[in-house]
């Protein structure tokens, strides 16, 4: 879910509650690189991976991620496990106290982070093309709870909220 409409159309099913994440990293309050947000802004649900290749510090977690030149020489290589794949161990970013952030590291940028963002673990569900634009939590906030409303609306009598 990352819109009004997703969660109109989960509550129209029954539904009580949906997961957002995605649409947050747009929030102009999310504590994320400016290069991650752009990513996101810019990515559609192809754009992603499902895999548990940034495992360090993270093992045994599925996750999807924005395709970026990890995940790409990942491929190219067969898919290789730890600790065969390409780049494995190589720092390629740095945290504001200097300490290193290894490829395949399961951390996300963070506003602080320097060096090489767009190889870092960029987690992004499928609904990422529907995210448009940075804008307030808030408003975020009030689009979804504008969903619950209209989705709840539909429903027959006996399921409406307060019946």
């Amino acid at each position: 879910m990352v819109d009004r409409r997703g969660v109109a159309a989960a509550v129209a099913l029954g539904a009580a509650g949906v997961w957002v994440g995605t649409r947050f990293l747009a929030a102009l309050e999310a504590n994320i690189h400016p290069r991650y947000r752009d990513l996101v802004l810019a990515a559609d649900g192809d754009d992603t991976l499902y895999s548990e290749l940034f495992d360090i510090g993270w093992p045994n977690a599925p996750l999807r991620t924005l395709k970026n030149q990890t995940t790409r020489d990942w491929e190219a290589a067969g898919r290789r496990a730890a600790p065969d794949r390409p780049g494995e161990g190589e720092a390629i970013a740095w945290r504001a106290d200097g300490s290193a952030i290894p490829r395949y590291f399961f951390s996300s940028p963070t506003r602080d982070i320097a060096g090489d963002v767009d190889a870092m673990a960029l987690y992004a569900g499928e609904g990422v093309g529907l995210v448009h634009e940075a804008e307030p939590a808030s408003a975020i906030v009030t689009d979804l709870a504008r969903g619950f409303e209209t989705g709840a609306s539909s429903l027959p009598s006996m399921w409406a909220p307060g019946a």
